[in-house]
C-alpha cells in the first residue's frame, strides 16, 4: 500500500511545517483520508486540505516549491489510501505512530483524524448507524468508541474500554474494511460529477490519476485563491 519512503517522505515534509504548529502527523492524516473516503458526503480538497495543515487561513508556505511538493505527497496518500480501499488487491493497512519499547503502536492520533474528518460532516454519518445492518452498526460503534476514549470521555465499561484499547491495531482496519465495503454498495456519486482525481473510496470506481489543475482554477491547497496566484505563480 505504502513504502516506507513514501511514509518517511511525507512525514519529513509534514515535519517541516514548523509555522504551522497544529499540522497533521503521519499516522493523523491517514486517519483523516480514511474519514474522507467513508464519508457518505464528498468534501472537496478546498475544504479539507487546510484542516491538514491546522489554519483557517491561507497556509503558510516558505515557498511555490514547498507548497507544491507537499501538497503533492498529501494528495498522493489520499489516492493510495483510496486505491486500496476501492481495488483490495492487498489488505488494507493504517499508519500508526510507534510507540517507545514494546509498547504497540500509537492508535489515537489515527483515530484523532478520523474524527476530524467525521467533524466536517456530522450528519453525513448518521447513514451508518442507521444502515438497519447489525456488522455496519457495530463497526461504527467500535470506531466511535475508541474516538470517544482517545477523547478521555468514554461512558464505556473499563473492561470494554481495556479490550478495545488491548486490539484497537487490529480493529481498526477491519472496521474501515466492512464500513468501506458497505458504503460502496450505496448510490455511488456520477464519476462526472467529481474532479477525476477524487474518486473517493465509496464509488464504485477506481480512483483515478491527478488531473492538471487549471491557472484560473481555486487552489488546491485550499487558500481560496487562484492557483495561478497561488502555488501556481511563477
Amino acid at each position: 500500500m505504502h513504502t516506507d519512503a513514501e511514509i518517511d517522505h511525507l512525514e519529513e515534509l509534514l515535519g517541516n511545517l514548523q509555522v504551522m504548529l497544529d499540522a497533521m502527523c503521519v499516522s493523523e492524516l491517514d486517519g483523516y483520508v480514511a474519514g474522507l473516503l467513508l464519508c457518505p458526503d464528498m468534501i472537496m480538497p478546498s475544504e479539507w486540505l487546510p484542516e491538514v495543515w491546522g489554519l483557517e487561513d491561507e497556509p503558510e508556505f516558505e515557498g511555490m516549491a514547498q507548497a507544491q511538493e507537499t501538497i503533492g505527497a498529501v494528495m498522493a496518500h489520499y489516492n493510495r489510501v483510496a486505491q486500496n480501499l476501492s481495488n483490495r488487491t492487498k489488505p488494507y493497512e493504517i499508519v500508526l505512530d510507534p510507540a517507545e519499547g514494546d509498547d504497540q503502536p500509537l492508535w489515537e492520533f489515527w483515530v484523532g483524524g478520523f474524527e476530524q474528518a467525521m467533524r466536517l460532516r456530522p450528519k453525513a454519518w448518521l447513514q451508518y448507524m442507521n444502515a438497519g445492518d447489525n456488522k455496519i452498526e457495530a463497526a461504527f460503534s467500535v470506531i466511535c468508541g475508541l474516538i470517544e476514549m482517545e477523547r478521555e470521555d468514554s461512558s464505556l465499561p473499563t473492561a470494554r474500554q481495556d479490550q478495545l484499547r488491548e486490539h484497537a491495531c487490529d480493529l481498526i482496519p477491519n472496521m474501515v474494511v466492512i464500513m468501506n465495503d458497505w458504503i460502496k454498495e450505496q448510490s455511488p456519486i456520477p464519476m462526472a460529477e467529481n474532479p477525476n482525481w477524487l474518486a473517493a473510496a465509496n464509488m464504485n470506481a477506481d480512483p483515478a490519476r491527478s488531473t492538471k489543475v487549471g491557472r484560473n482554477d481555486s487552489c488546491t491547497c485550499g487558500s481560496g485563491r487562484k492557483y495561478k496566484k497561488c502555488c501556481g505563480a511563477n
